[in-house]
Parts: C-alpha cells; sequence; structure tokens
C-alpha cells in the first residue's frame, strides 16, 4: 500500500511541516510514501482527485479540518482508498469524536491503524466529514477566517473572538427546515447544525448524540433568541449539555435525518468543514458508508 502525505505548509505551526516530514521518513521506506504541499486553496482536493491509484492508497490530511475537508472531497468514489488525518493543523474538531486528536500524532499507529466505515454529508454539490452549519455560526466560521491571521492568534481563540464580534450583528433569520420531506419548522432561528459528528469550531459540541456511521444526520436547530438568552444559551451549547438543560430546551429542536432541506429569505454565511459560502437553499443527504477512515491502532 502507498502512503500519502498532503501536507498543509499553511495548518497550524510552521515547525510541525518539518517534524512531519521527518516522521515520515524515519518510519516509512521511501518506495512505501509520497508527500506532497499543497499550493492554494483546493489543491489537496485537486490533487487527491487526479491521483492514478495503482493498488491500494492511503491519503494522510496533514493539517486541520479544512485540510481533512479537501482530501475527502477528492478521495470520494475513488477505489481502493483510505483517508485518515494527521492533525498539525489549528482547529481538528472531526477527530475529537474518537478521544484527543493527540492519539493520531502517534504516526507510526496510524500508519499500522484500522478502518471504520464514515459516513459523510452531501452538502449542495460537495461533502463534509465533520459538520455542515449556516446562520450566526457560519457568520462566526466567516469571520474566524479573517481573524486567525492575526498575529499570536490560535483557531480556537480566533473562533471565541469570532463569537463575541458576532453577537453585534444580526443574529436571528427566517427560515424554513424541511426533515424528510416534512415542514418542522417556519421562523426565526439563530442557528442550525447539520452533523456526522460532534463538535466544531474548536470545541464546540452542538452534536453530542451523533454517530459517524449510523446512516443518520444530527440536526440541532437553535430558534430565535436575543443576546441574553445567548449568552445563557452558549456556554451549555459548547459544552454539549444543551440538550439536557431545561433553560435552553426552549430555544433548541433536535433531530436525526436522512434528507434535509433549508431555506431562508435572504442569502446565509454556511460552514462546511470551514469551508465559507453563501446561499439561501440548502439541501444535505446522508451518505453511509461512504469513507474508510483510518484510526491509530488501540484507538
Amino acid at each position: 500500500m502507498k502512503h500519502i502525505f498532503i501536507i498543509n505548509p499553511c495548518a497550524g505551526i510552521a515547525s510541525r511541516v518539518k517534524e512531519t516530514i521527518g516522521k515520515i521518513k524515519r518510519i516509512l521506506k521511501k518506495d512505501e510514501y509520497e508527500i506532497h504541499e499543497t499550493t492554494c486553496e483546493s489543491d489537496a482536493e485537486k490533487f487527491v482527485r487526479e491521483y492514478n491509484n495503482n493498488g491500494k492508497v492511503r491519503f494522510y490530511a496533514c493539517g486541520g479540518d479544512g485540510t481533512l475537508n479537501e482530501v475527502v472531497n477528492g478521495a470520494i468514489n475513488k477505489p481502493n482508498t483510505e483517508v485518515t488525518c494527521y492533525p498539525i493543523g489549528s482547529g481538528n474538531d472531526f477527530l475529537k469524536y474518537f478521544g484527543h486528536p493527540i492519539k493520531f500524532l502517534d504516526l507510526e499507529k496510524l500508519v499500522h491503524g484500522t478502518s471504520v466505515k464514515c459516513d459523510l454529508l452531501k452538502c449542495n454539490d460537495k461533502y463534509s466529514i465533520n459538520v455542515f452549519n449556516m446562520g450566526f455560526d457560519g457568520g462566526v466560521a466567516h469571520r474566524q477566517k479573517k481573524i486567525k491571521k492575526w498575529p499570536f492568534v490560535s483557531g480556537k481563540m480566533a473562533y471565541n473572538i469570532s463569537v463575541g464580534v458576532s453577537l453585534f450583528t444580526k443574529m436571528n433569520h427566517k427560515i424554513k427546515l424541511f426533515i424528510d420531506e416534512k415542514l418542522v419548522y417556519e421562523g426565526k432561528s439563530a442557528l442550525l447544525a447539520m452533523a456526522n459528528a460532534i463538535c466544531y469550531g474548536g470545541g464546540y459540541y452542538c452534536a453530542p448524540r451523533a454517530k459517524i456511521n449510523d446512516g443518520l444526520i444530527d440536526v440541532c436547530l437553535v430558534k430565535k433568541v436575543n443576546l441574553i438568552q445567548f449568552a445563557k444559551l452558549v456556554k451549555s451549547y459548547k459544552k454539549g449539555t444543551h440538550l439536557e438543560n431545561p433553560k435552553a430546551k426552549p430555544f433548541i429542536d433536535y433531530y436525526n435525518a436522512k434528507h434535509i432541506e433549508v431555506m431562508s429569505e435572504k442569502k446565509l454565511y454556511c460552514s462546511r468543514d470551514g469551508e465559507i459560502f453563501k446561499t439561501n437553499k440548502v439541501v444535505v443527504d446522508i451518505i453511509p458508508n461512504a469513507i474508510d477512515f483510518i484510526v491509530p491502532s488501540e484507538v
């Protein structure tokens, strides 16, 4: 099997790239691996999609959630292909599903890891392995990208700063939410998270009950809230205790679905594993067992 390392030199700390390449060379023989350093946005997706598999191939997304998203979108429907993540990026939320992301930094155990079947979300014309969100937190993700460029600001810190800044923007927007062809909500909403895994944004546990291979999308809708109500809600939303919090219950609806449609009066910011765009219509479907994802041995 060939091990292909897709390294994003812009993700996380620059010194980790050099350290990663050193580990690869120590653990694998020269003919067992290839290294590709990305040069621009979407380069990882293009490289993986166009890679000519000659036998079984495993792609390692060496970066954060954004790098993993690109690798997954390139690998979908490719035969004899596995995907995993070596977390040297600033945000590694998908890996928190398996415990602490630090477990994936043991490259030797990752190389000798085991495969688990993983669902994907098809969000309009692309795929998400973690969480697709829109509304308030889509705007947060949009602002986070700019704040991450500030000196000495980590991805998690940038997200928290962006939350604070976004509180002073319009929080609620009118939407229609259809779950499996049925209209379940029409009205103003602060945010909507559609999840394959459990958290995003540096550790906001929007979908604590989600499973990556149950063939279902976990949907967390936060209905209309004011600033004070949101401030009271956000702590439990971050911890993932909002579904059991009686004070949060009036503002939250939680669903499981296979097919989702969302329409909004105005175009809203959306985040597909950190990939930002604006739209007023979203269609999300679950694609069961779409990717063979590698976890380290002993995880």
